[in-house]
C-alpha cells in the first residue's frame, strides 16, 4: 500500500512539473505511456486496414512491374483525421487569398495545415507546395486546392505515424510521365533480373510477420519501393526464412533463418 501511494505521491508531483522530455520522466509513467500507445496505434493500423478502401483512399502506381507503396489520398486522410477527432486548419492560407484578390502574381504556394483537436491544440503539422504556371498553368485556384490537399495529407501522415505504410499522394506523380519514366528505366535496367511475383508476395509475407523488428521492416519496404532484384530476393528470403537445396529429387534445409530462432 505504501509503494502504491509512493507512485501516486509521484505521479501528481511529475504531473505538476511537466516534464518536458520524456525520458525525464518517472519509469513507470514512461512505460505506462509507451504501452499506452502501442495499443492504440496497433488499433488505428488495423482500423485504417479494415476501413480504407484502394482506390479510393489511397492508390498505387505500376512501376517496372510491380505496385508502387500505397499513397495516402484525400479521402483517405480525411477519415483518419476525423475518427481521431481533429481538424485541419490552414493558418497561411489567408495571406494567399489576399494576393489573389489585390491580383497579385503567385509563383509558388507553399501552405502549412495544422490538425488541432476539439480544445483548438495543434497535435500535427504538414506542409505543400505547388508551383502555380507550372503545374497548374496559371490556375491559381486549383494550385491553392491542390497545396491544401497536399499539406492535409503530409500532416496526417506525420501525426498518425503511418508514413511506413503511405507514402506522397499519388495524384502528385501525375505531373511525371511515368511511361516515359519506366521506358528509361527498362534501358537502363534491362539487364537486371526483377524478382519474381511470388518472392514478391513471400516478401511482403514476412513484413507482416509478428517475429520481425520494425527496422527490419522499414527496411523490406524499402527494399520494395526501391525495385527487388531476384538475387536479393532469395537473400532475404534466405536470412529469415532460411536456405534449401534440391538434393536426389528432394528439397534439403542446408541453413536455419533467423525467425526460427526468435
Amino acid at each position: 500500500m505504501e509503494k502504491i501511494d509512493s507512485v501516486n505521491a509521484q505521479i501528481v508531483e511529475y504531473q505538476e512539473t511537466q516534464a518536458v522530455n520524456p525520458l525525464d520522466s518517472m519509469p513507470e509513467i514512461f512505460r505506462a505511456g509507451l504501452d499506452r500507445r502501442k495499443e492504440n496505434r496497433n488499433t488505428l493500423m488495423d482500423w485504417i486496414r479494415s476501413s480504407l478502401v484502394e482506390g479510393r483512399d489511397y492508390g498505387s502506381i505500376m512501376i517496372r512491374g510491380q505496385k508502387s507503396k500505397p499513397s495516402l489520398l484525400k479521402p483517405g486522410a480525411e477519415k483518419i483525421a476525423g475518427m481521431l477527432g481533429l481538424i485541419p486548419r490552414f493558418p497561411n492560407l489567408k495571406e494567399y487569398e489576399d494576393c489573389a484578390i489585390k491580383g497579385v502574381g503567385i509563383d509558388a504556394i507553399i501552405l502549412k495545415c495544422e490538425l488541432r483537436n476539439q480544445l483548438g491544440e495543434v497535435i500535427g503539422e504538414g506542409v505543400g507546395a505547388r508551383f502555380t504556371e507550372k503545374q497548374d498553368n496559371g490556375d491559381l485556384n486549383k494550385a491553392l486546392k491542390m497545396a491544401s490537399k497536399s499539406a492535409m495529407i503530409d500532416a496526417t501522415l506525420r501525426c498518425a505515424g503511418i508514413s511506413e505504410i503511405f507514402t506522397q499522394d499519388v495524384e502528385e506523380m501525375s505531373d511525371i510521365n511515368i511511361e516515359g519514366h519506366q521506358r528509361h528505366q527498362r534501358m537502363v535496367t534491362r539487364d537486371i533480373e526483377w524478382a519474381t511475383e511470388k518472392q514478391v508476395s513471400a516478401v511482403r509475407t514476412i513484413i507482416d510477420n509478428q517475429k520481425v523488428s520494425l527496422e527490419e521492416k522499414r527496411n523490406l519496404h524499402e527494399l520494395l519501393e526501391k525495385g527487388l532484384t531476384k538475387g536479393k530476393a532469395k537473400e532475404v528470403l534466405d536470412y529469415f526464412y532460411g536456405g534449401s537445396e534440391f538434393v536426389n529429387g528432394e528439397w534439403m534445409k542446408t541453413t536455419a533463418g533467423v525467425l526460427s530462432d526468435r
